[in-house]
């Protein structure tokens, strides 16, 4: 439990690695909210393996991770360790090998680096790499077994090996509304990924070198390095990697990758939405945009959408997931009626095991009517911050994808951030207590009776996106029940 609890601690020091989160951070300033509220949503990003990664110093124990009923290493050693071994290996030679394929680097002695010195560090330092380990359970159930070699970013210097960070993260009004409109119009809403998407983009910097992986000898042992250097004796001795192209991890390889998908989706017709940029328009299909996950709306009927996948697919390495199951840790379901349904269980489930509230007893109500948050009065003793943030930034998330009925709650306990009380902790742990409890509820967007309609303007125009999403909460009423642009169910 010790190692446990330091390894939590670990990965809640986020804030010199806020980076690969700053998109959500200035979605948070934009929209009123303060430094501490984008910091812990951050911080749970970083708790549940969302955001940026930890150097090998300051998380070493424990080595493994729990994911459902198996384990994910966190080290190279732990993954050689483990009894999937040899799913391990071979995930991280499948690895290698389309990095090579890609021609993302080459191998070069460390004598032919170029020197540029700074008064920071070198140009020709090279920068180090770590394995990442992800358990992914396919649509049929099956177990994937994903190695992913990243770049140590956060030893990056800014203005030596970068200049500007972007991250193409849509807004989660955005995901919500394409449900709207594909329940009401009878659409179709497809997944597709982006494989290895941050190596497509050509690097903008010269000179950005990393150190050889672990594990490079027995990878490179068929002849495979990208340019035959390591072929004789150990590929680690006096080698290093010149990144050609953008790498997981590298600091500026979420802008490239945006830079790259935007020209291509704008060059085959697709406009951007004056509302978030990560939304894209074409007549007949919307596209929505996180990261490497894209969603596409499309009547199914018309086949622009397909099209729509078939040029994508021509121009990156996609994985078309067909009907959108599981998205940002949303669980998907298209409903007997058209309508979808949209619920957060399996993320729900993971944080009430991060925080050890399995056995938990049951709370009927986010907030505990009786307790004052507000007592000033109250000589509690102060909370572990740390994790305190993580709490309600985990909160929060399920807050803003599809559990608004504990917003009140989450934006009550974000007020003590700072400095926070046990019963302040306590009351964080009640609501998660509660989300324990009502892990199966759902949203259900349905058709409306009366089809929507925005006067004299398309309803896949930006102006039209826009009006539809300001509509009064009283739009639509069921049984005296306040709704939005659709009626919202939850269904245990």
């Amino acid at each position: 439990m010790a190692d446990k609890n330091e390894y939590v601690s670990a990965r809640t020091r986020s804030k010199a690695r806020l980076e690969t989160n700053k998109a959500i951070m200035s979605k948070a300033h934009e929209e009123g909210g303060d430094v501490t509220s984008s910091e812990c949503l951050a911080s749970a990003l970083l708790l549940l393996g969302i955001g940026d990664s930890i150097s090998e110093d300051e998380a070493v124990e424990p080595t493994t991770v729990d994911c459902e009923n198996e384990s994910e290493p966190l080290t190279y050693k732990a993954a050689l360790r483990s009894p999937q071994a040899g799913q391990w290996k071979e995930a991280m030679r499948q690895e290698w090998q389309a990095l090579v394929d890609n021609h993302t680097f080459d191998i070069v002695a460390k004598g032919n680096t170029v020197h540029m010195t700074t008064t920071d560090r070198t140009e020709e330092e090279p920068i180090g790499c770590k394995w990442v380990y992800k358990r992914k359970i396919n649509p049929d159930g099956s177990t994937r077994y994903k190695a992913r070699l990243v770049i140590k970013g956060y030893e990056q210097k800014e203005g030596i090996d970068y200049d500007e960070t972007y991250a193409p993260v849509s807004k989660m009004a955005t995901f919500r509304l394409i449900l709207v409109l594909a329940a009401q119009y009878g659409w179709d809403v497809d997944h597709m990924d982006v494989a290895t998407a941050f190596l497509n983009p050509k690097i903008d910097r010269d000179n950005i070198y990393m150190e050889m992986p672990l594990g490079i000898d027995w990878l490179v042992s068929d002849g495979s390095a990208s340019d035959g250097s390591a072929s004789n004796g150990s590929a680690s001795d006096g080698n290093v990697l010149i990144l050609r192209k953008a790498l997981y991890g590298l600091k500026q390889a979420p802008r490239l990758w945006y830079e790259d998908i935007d020209g291509y989706l704008q060059s085959i017709g697709f406009r951007q939405s004056a509302e978030d940029p990560n939304l894209y328009l074409q007549q007949g299909v919307l596209l929505v945009l996180y990261v490497d996950d894209l969603l596409i709306a499309h009547n199914g009927k018309e086949g622009r959408g397909h099209r729509i996948k078939q040029l994508l697919q021509k121009k990156y390495k996609m994985c078309d997931l067909g009907a959108a199951k599981r998205f940002l840790g949303i669980e998907i379901e298209k409903t007997k009626d058209g309508g979808f349904s949209i619920c957060q269980r399996g993320y729900i489930n993971t944080i009430i095991r991060r925080f050890r509230l399995m056995d938990a007893k049951p709370a009927k109500s986010p907030l505990d009517p009786q307790t004052d948050l507000a007592n000033t009065h109250c000589e509690d003793k102060p909370a572990n911050r740390k994790e305190y943030l993580s709490m309600v930034g985990s909160l929060m998330y399920a807050a803003l994808g599809s559990r608004p009925d504990i917003a009140f709650s989450v934006t009550a306990l974000s007020r003590y951030n700072v400095q926070p009380l046990e019963m302040h902790a306590t009351a964080a742990k009640r609501v998660l207590r509660y989300l324990k409890t009502t892990a199966g509820f759902r949203i259900h967007y349905r058709r409306l009776p009366n089809p929507i309609t925005i006067a004299d303007t398309p309803i896949l125009t930006g102006q039209g996106i826009s009006q539809l999403g300001n509509l009064s909460a009283d739009a639509y009423s069921d049984s005296g029940i306040a709704m939005g642009t659709t009626s919202l169910l939850y269904l245990a």
